[in-house]
């Protein structure tokens, strides 16, 4: 994926046999809308993710075996729209999540395993939109939740 340094958007949705994505993946430098909604089998995301700097759109929608996101993934410092729905497996967000400044919209519905959101989430002061119908497993939001 290296050599493709000009791309600034890809869509791999619906890849159902993808398991995981390269190291090289983030020299994708001017990436802007990455697409992988349905990538069923989808694992994990390599710790290079966060060098996607200019991503500004994520779709993870349905990748039901993900189970965590990178630590990296609060260096994604231009992302503002991120799509989690019905990821079954998805246990927590990293406390990196809070770096996301320029995130506005949020959808966590139907993560069915998600059991709290992590503390630095109040930091997220630009946030418009946020979907946590159906986090069946949410018990409380953090005390930073409130300072939005």
């Amino acid at each position: 994926f290296g050599q493709l340094s000009a791309l600034q958007e890809l869509d791999l949705s619906a890849c159902e046999e993808l398991a995981s994505l390269p190291d090289s993946f983030g020299q994708l430098s001017v990436l802007q809308q990455l697409d992988l909604q349905d990538c069923s089998e989808l694992i994990y995301l390599p710790d290079s993710f966060g060098q996607l700097s200019a991503l500004q759109r994520l779709d993870l929608s349905s990748c039901s075996q993900l189970s965590s996101l990178p630590d990296s993934f609060g260096q994604l410092s231009a992302l503002q729209h991120l799509d989690l729905t019905v990821c079954e497996q998805l246990s927590c967000l990293p406390e990196s999540f809070g770096q996301l400044a320029a995130l506005q919209k949020v959808k966590l519905s139907c993560c069915q395993r998600l059991t709290s959101l992590p503390d630095t989430f109040g930091k997220l002061s630009g946030l418009e939109y946020l979907d946590l119908s159906c986090c069946v497993q949410i018990r409380s939001l953090p005390s930073s939740f409130w300072h939005l």
